[in-house]
């Protein structure tokens, strides 16, 4: 199982740092030309990179669920059982942010986006960005009441 949780691991450090440098990006680069320029050119590929990378966390991530017997504990009471619960439940919310977020930036690529557009897809990115920080808190606090 030691192999699954490095796999894991790395799945983890290339979406967050992935996350993390796009995040940095944005907030640096001032000029919109030069935001798009750069977000032209790197973006289609990093959608497809992270899309991978978020399968495979998700994948390891139930592996190892289910061979710690996680899932047994939904519904019961502890903080190892509220730890995965919430732990879940961010998952799931960064799937959909991801999956709004990709949505958006691969159907206007190249484009001019609307108001709603920009603000789903800036929105998203912020949301991305946030809950990985907060679901790499409870991956650690996961990690230390095994």
């Amino acid at each position: 199982m030691t192999w699954i949780l490095y796999i894991h691991i790395l799945a983890a450090c290339s979406w967050i740092g992935g996350s993390i440098l796009l995040f940095a990006l944005g907030v640096f680069l001032k000029d919109p030309a030069t935001q798009e320029a750069v977000y032209g050119a790197i973006g289609p590929f990093y959608g497809y990179f992270e899309t991978v990378w978020l399968v495979v966390l998700i994948t390891t991530g139930l592996i190892m669920g289910e061979y710690y017997n996680l899932f047994t504990l939904l519904g019961s009471q502890g903080d190892l059982a509220q730890a995965v619960e919430i732990k879940l439940l961010l998952v799931v919310a960064l799937t959909i942010a991801t999956i709004v977020h990709l949505i958006i930036a691969f159907s206007t690529h190249k484009k001019t986006r609307t108001f709603y557009q920009k603000l789903l897809s800036r929105g998203g990115s912020m949301a991305i960005f946030l809950l990985n920080l907060v679901i790499l808190w409870f991956a650690m606090e996961i990690r230390t009441l095994l």
